[in-house]
């Protein structure tokens, strides 16, 4: 009796057995549909930090062959004043790729929720491709999960690199640029491209062009409209991170000069001697608060507690120590000023801020994210 042996069927010649995908169900599906965009975002995103790490080495090379670390071009200490033609050189050489970097990272996560958030949903319902996934098996909720978590998750990834590498470079060139607003900690440019605050920012941003789209429904407008979102919300939460980190105060005595002839000299060199006590010099406020703080008001106060401000914090100083008013509020009040008063964030408030504005973008993020929920479950 024989046995017969069945063998295991072949495979057409030619043919290639499926692989299995990372990604499944409407998660592949929301991936495949915004591939291109994604695709652009990732490039654009490696490119920049791809610069940032070429232009802060260059810089960080010309200081450390220079010996420039600790000269500031802002607060230059007398110890590089021998050194100054080299900071010169450098703001010369890198000033406008600095700036150029900077408005690039300003405008990054605007652009994520302008013309990737903002057209992601929009689009589903101007052509109408939210119905078919609505009647197949996939719930609203899973829908908007894969359509608004995948976003979301990818921007997480990319905005922690994104702040890695800018919170690098911002301290490469802090300090180093002296243009108006322009890195040091306490500036709108450095708050915004350092530090946790770019992750809640581009979360932010993201989810706000997704909440947009769900209501406006057109893509053209939801643009327009996220654009002009985001950038008032940005400037809500960067205002709301003072609420956080209170000012401090600092106070000096004070001496207040009587009325002096017309026509006092200033100190020079050369010319007919004059009367000690008519000389005059400029000087700070001696409120002694500390280098590279965010002064908030400088001023001047009298003895009944009343608080002169001042657009600055020079004044003219008698060689007797007494100085002069520099304002005609400050001569109507001159025989009560007792003290100079300083309001300032100090350095040390620098992360606490960063954690701060980086929470209520997070905040406002969820309070979106809840948003779309419950609009889409409520849509007709």
């Amino acid at each position: 009796m024989s046995v017969s042996v069945m063998s295991e069927p072949t495979a057409p010649s030619g043919y290639r057995a499926p692989t299995r995908r990372v990604l499944r169900g409407a998660v592949w599906v929301s991936v495949r549909q915004e591939r291109t965009p994604l695709l652009i975002a990732g490039a654009v995103l490696l490119l920049l930090c791809g610069w940032m790490l070429f232009l802060g080495s260059q810089i960080q090379g010309f200081v450390e062959d220079h010996g420039i670390q600790g000269c500031n071009v802002v607060y230059f200490p007398p110890e590089c004043e021998a050194l100054s033609d080299q900071a010169i050189v450098l703001a010369e050489r890198w000033g406008t790729a600095v700036q150029a970097t900077g408005w690039l990272l300003v405008v990054l996560p605007v652009a994520f929720g302008v013309f990737f958030a903002a057209p992601m949903l929009a689009r589903e319902f101007e052509t109408g491709t939210y119905a078919l996934a609505w009647t197949q098996s996939v719930s609203r909720l899973r829908w908007l999960a894969t359509r608004l978590g995948v976003p979301l998750a990818l921007t997480l990834v990319g905005s922690v690199l994104l702040a890695v590498v800018s919170t690098w470079w911002t301290g490469v060139v802090e300090g180093r640029f002296s243009v108006a607003g322009y890195y040091h900690w306490f500036t709108w440019m450095s708050r915004t491209t350092s530090g946790p605050s770019v992750v809640g920012f581009c979360l932010l941003s993201v989810a706000l062009g997704a909440a947009v789209g769900l209501v406006l429904r057109r893509v053209v407008a939801s643009i327009v409209v996220t654009a002009v979102l985001t950038l008032a919300v940005r400037f809500a939460v960067d205002a709301g991170r003072y609420l956080f980190a209170p000012a401090r105060e600092t106070f000096a005595a004070l001496t207040m000069a009587g009325p002096r002839p017309a026509g006092r000299p200033y100190t020079g060199p050369g010319g007919p001697p004059v009367d000690p006590t008519q000389v005059i010099t400029t000087g700070h406020l001696p409120t002694s608060t500390p280098l590279e703080s965010h002064v908030v008001e400088n001023g001047l106060l009298t003895s009944d507690g009343l608080r002169i401000p001042l657009d600055g914090d020079w004044l003219g100083r008698y060689s007797d120590g007494s100085v002069e008013c520099p304002t005609s509020e400050c001569a109507a009040h001159q025989d009560t000023i007792v003290q100079a008063y300083a309001s300032y964030h100090p350095p040390a408030q620098e992360w606490a801020m960063h954690w701060a504005q980086t929470g209520l973008s997070l905040a406002v993020t969820v309070v979106l994210v809840v948003f779309c929920a419950v609009w889409v479950r409520r849509m007709r």
